[in-house]
């Protein structure tokens, strides 16, 4: 962490590394303050920027979940401000799904937000002594949304992992969906989503607070070598966004949220299917498989989350820095986490013998075990008894002739938490 934290310039990194329920490693390095050297915490808040994203997502679920909205119902029927789509038929209509999934051809930011962009650039590169940096108030933003247009096809096909990002979109988002829950964005999240988890540490600020365990974000200007205070930030429209404030200790109950299954607080946030549909749709999340990560960028600030469902390990990275890549640090930790927690290759080839019934037919065939190797009696008479081949940890393969054999692949089955094997292209259950 010291190395990252000096190659990046970073007052401070606070790092929470989560297998399944709990914080397997934590460590906060240098200050949310340099002029007052208060010392990082696990517990300190931080901007979080877009990951305020995964939030909005996760109340658009929510939402789905009570009945109050649908994936696919038009932008327009909650916000009429949005006229992108003109007069066409709501079959092709932008829905709150391709909001959600940055699949909806928007812009990046809303025309509303040049004023914001300026202030940015203005502070960066003529050192201007801007004391807040706004983005576009609400209403400018809704005005807006009659002048935007498309940038890009919708649902283009794009490589994986790839999106066109939309900061425009999920403020449209976020604005649709509190006027469907009849009830204030930043009050819904707060009530609905971070107390149940209790995530007591989370907060909105109408802009950047002045307090003692909130990091203040920095810019290193590397031409003098020096660490510059970054005007607070007011988020206005963008609260869906990226107005969300958190400490990697609520973030961690965030991570640990996505792999809870049987808790009765996390499946009234959102059941484990919702969370589920969440992550195989990308809504709210990038996939970048084994992991789904979400990244948040703003003058002053870097974090970024990321998770594994499979292996059930995630991490949250928060800094006070402009400028930090994640993709070193996150090879490192999952270089050293995720060969303790990863499935490990089977040894006991008896979990796989026994009877197995053909599902929904009436046909079944056995697998037993002999001499370290595992048989079957498919088409026993007309193929002479041979061992089943190893493959991969679950994959086995029968006799061949000419490049083509049987596969076998053994799955264990997270629903009925028996055996399931796929085998001549149809599912067989173990007895």
């Amino acid at each position: 962490m010291t190395g990252f934290q000096n190659r990046y310039h970073s007052p401070s990194v606070v790092l929470a590394i989560v297998h399944q329920n709990q914080i397997i490693f934590g460590e906060a390095m240098g200050y949310l303050d340099l002029a007052q050297q208060i010392p990082a915490s696990l517990d300190a808040q931080y901007s979080l920027q877009s990951l305020t994203k995964l939030f909005t997502a996760t109340m658009f679920m929510q939402l789905i979940q009570q009945h109050k909205l649908r994936l696919d119902e038009p932008v327009k029927k909650y916000v009429p401000e949005f006229k992108v789509d003109g007069q066409v038929s709501t079959q092709e209509a932008t829905t709150l799904f391709q909001l959600a999934t940055h699949t909806s051809g928007l812009p990046r930011n809303s025309p509303a937000d040049l004023g914001f962009t300026k202030q940015i650039d203005q502070w960066v590169l003529a050192g201007s002594l801007e004391k807040v940096i706004e983005a576009a108030p609400k209403k400018a933003f809704l005005q807006s949304l009659a002048s935007v247009n498309k940038e890009y096809p919708d649902y283009q096909l794009l490589n994986y992992g790839n999106r066109h990002y939309s900061n425009l979109g999920y403020s449209l988002l976020g604005i649709a969906l509190e006027r469907a829950a009849k009830t204030d964005y930043a009050d819904y999240v707060i009530k609905r989503i971070c107390q149940p988890l209790q995530m007591a540490n989370s907060a909105f600020f109408p802009e950047s607070p002045n307090r003692r365990g909130v990091a203040k974000g920095y810019f290193y200007d590397e031409a003098t070598h020096d660490y510059r205070l970054v005007p607070p930030l007011k988020p206005n429209s963008s609260v869906p966004a990226g107005g969300l404030y958190a400490s990697a200790r609520d973030l961690a109950k965030f991570i640990s949220f996505q792999f809870q299954t049987n808790s009765r607080t996390a499946d009234q946030v959102l059941s484990p299917k919702n969370k589920a549909m969440m992550q195989a749709f990308n809504i709210g999340w990038k996939p970048a498989y084994p992991y789904l990560i979400h990244e948040g960028a703003m003058l002053g600030y870097r974090c970024e989350l990321v998770v594994n469902p499979g292996s059930q390990v995630g991490w949250v990275i928060l800094t006070n820095t402009t400028d930090f890549d994640f993709s070193r640090i996150n090879a490192y930790i999952s270089g050293l986490v995720e060969p303790i927690f990863s499935p490990k290759p089977v040894r006991d080839l008896t979990q796989f013998t026994g009877s197995y019934r053909l599902v929904g037919g009436t046909d079944s065939l056995q697998i037993w075990l002999k001499e370290g190797k595992l048989y079957s009696n498919y088409l026993a008479g007309v193929l002479p008894e041979s061992a089943l081949e190893a493959r991969g940890t679950y994959h086995f393969s029968g006799p061949g002739k000419g490049g083509y054999s049987i596969s076998y692949e053994f799955m264990p089955n997270s629903i009925s938490h028996g055996m399931v094997l796929n085998m001549g292209q149809l599912m067989w259950e173990k007895r």
